[in-house]
């Protein structure tokens, strides 16, 4: 079956934004240790998903890039022909980006970034292969039509995949000996026409695994104007610090070719539930802690109780803590549960919360406080077709399954409640659900000392109850919040 292509929206929007001033360097991992036990009365520590995100994709051949441990990365210059040759500055740039130190870039290179998010889980690894020299012009690429949109990009796999200059890397980057490359970057050096499809994006190519010369499947499709230049045709700051490389746009597709989606909303009559400031949303600030439980970099705390829990947890920046609350939880990372965090502004948020972010415009929130999401990340199994056949609650051998609703009703695989049920919606402390209205989350959409939560039909389509049916069944209500913990009661209802 042929993946959904997932392409970066980066909006140039503003957003009013008040709170603590930085006048320190936060960046330091402040020393924390657990404020309780992994397991009490009412709650236990998860210590292993049955299954993560990576395990879905598995079913239907979009194999994801290796979430924990070592992954690999084999990006690869593309000189369309008659466009700006690679210089050994840009060559340089196109490394630092994707493997070089924090400091040596804008901000965090790919690598830097899915060290910290991860909490040392996984570590990108990787090499600038020879630039490939297309025999196409940027024309005839552009009227290369798949699915009535250009993708210049499939061409290009074609021309790499037929080329005997990278064969020992080829061989060499099928780390897991499955016959498929681990993940490739094209990086073309021609600037962002978006209309011609040079833009950004992550797709999965359509070939057979080979053992003896292992094939495309899961890679990237990105201009070098992405991380270091500008569009002057339109004035628009996509890589934005000079002459040091921007990773935002790259750390945002690389989280696809991790096996993350896209929380914001590809439809028209659509809103985005994430809130907008968010890694997968608008490439700004650090991936949330949904993310993170997909991409098994977190454990967290899992609540039943009949009474009240009262929970400590560390900032999500620096610490993997998290809560996870359904009674009926199928013990997966993908399923229908409450999510929460607690945020702070530094880490990998930092750099955004300092300051907007000039490529689009966005900031992060400045102040720390709870994020609490509804996550609707049941799975579906398919047909050979792609279609919906029912809700699955575990994965079998020889089927192939799918995360069943997106934060897009065009790309939702549900039969019903395409628009209704969302993968990853962000609950806002006002009780108000206003990102229906055009609105993004502020520092007001995180919960703090004296807020409440319980469920509505504010925020969800069966008023106290999950998209499953089954009631949330909890009152959530918060403590004391310091600048990197805070503290939650959590009470049966």
């Amino acid at each position: 079956m042929k993946a959904v292509k997932t392409i970066t929206l980066l909006s140039i929007v503003a957003t009013l934004l008040t709170g603590c001033f930085f006048d320190k360097d936060e960046s330091i991992v402040p020393s924390l240790d657990p404020a309780q036990e992994d397991t009490g009365d009412g709650y236990t520590k998860v210590s292993s998903f049955t299954f993560v995100n990576k395990d879905v994709s598995d079913t239907v051949g979009t194999h994801d890039l290796n979430t924990t441990g070592d992954a690999h990365i084999l990006v690869v210059p593309v000189q369309v022909s008659g466009e700006q040759e690679w210089t050994k500055t840009m060559l340089k740039n196109a490394e630092l980006a994707f493997f070089g130190k924090a400091e040596d870039t804008g901000w965090q290179s790919v690598k830097s970034f899915y060290e910290q998010a991860s909490y040392g889980n996984i570590t990108i690894k990787g090499e600038v292969a020879p630039v490939l020299k297309s025999k196409y012009t940027k024309e005839q690429l552009s009227k290369h039509i798949v699915n009535g949109s250009p993708m210049p990009d499939t061409l290009i796999t074609d021309e790499f995949q037929a080329s005997s200059s990278y064969d020992s890397l080829r061989s060499r980057y099928d780390t897991d000996a499955n016959g498929y490359i681990d993940s490739v970057v094209f990086m073309y050096s021609n600037p962002i026409d978006s209309n011609k499809g040079y833009w950004a994006w992550v797709y999965w190519a359509d070939n057979k695994p080979s053992l003896t010369s292992p094939t495309v499947n899961t890679y990237m499709w990105v201009s070098y104007n992405f991380i270091n230049g500008t569009q002057k045709s339109k004035g628009v700051p996509y890589a934005a610090y000079g002459d040091l490389v921007d990773g935002h746009t790259v750390i945002h597709e690389s989280g696809h070719m991790l096996g993350l989606d896209d929380y914001y909303c590809y439809d028209d009559d659509g809103w985005d539930p994430s809130g907008t400031i968010d890694m997968h949303s608008n490439n700004v600030g650090d991936d949330n802690i949904y993310s993170k439980m997909a991409l098994n970099w977190v454990k967290p705390y899992y609540v039943k109780t009949t009474s009240s829990v009262t929970l400590t947890l560390r900032t999500s920046a620096f610490y993997g803590d998290a809560i996870l609350i359904n009674d009926d939880w199928n013990g997966a990372a993908c399923d229908e549960y409450l999510a929460i965090e607690y945020y702070s502004p530094y880490g990998n948020n930092q750099k955004d919360a300092e300051g907007r972010y000039p490529g689009n415009g966005l900031r992060m929130y400045t102040t720390s406080g709870f994020r609490i999401y509804h996550i609707d990340a049941r799975i579906v199994r398919l047909n050979e077709r792609g279609g919906m056949i029912d809700y699955a609650s575990s994965i079998e051998p020889n089927y192939y399954y799918a995360i069943g609703a997106s934060n897009s009703k065009s790309y939702s695989y549900l039969k019903e409640h395409k628009g209704d049920f969302k993968l990853c919606h962000l609950l806002e402390a006002g009780g108000v659900n206003t990102f229906k209205e055009g609105k993004y989350a502020t520092n007001a959409t995180l919960f703090k000392n004296g807020d409440s939560f319980e469920a509505t039909s504010e925020f969800f389509y069966y008023g106290s109850r999950f998209n499953n049916g089954s009631e949330v069944g909890y009152r959530i209500d918060i403590g004391k919040c310091d600048t990197y913990e805070g503290t939650i009661t959590i009470t049966k209802i």
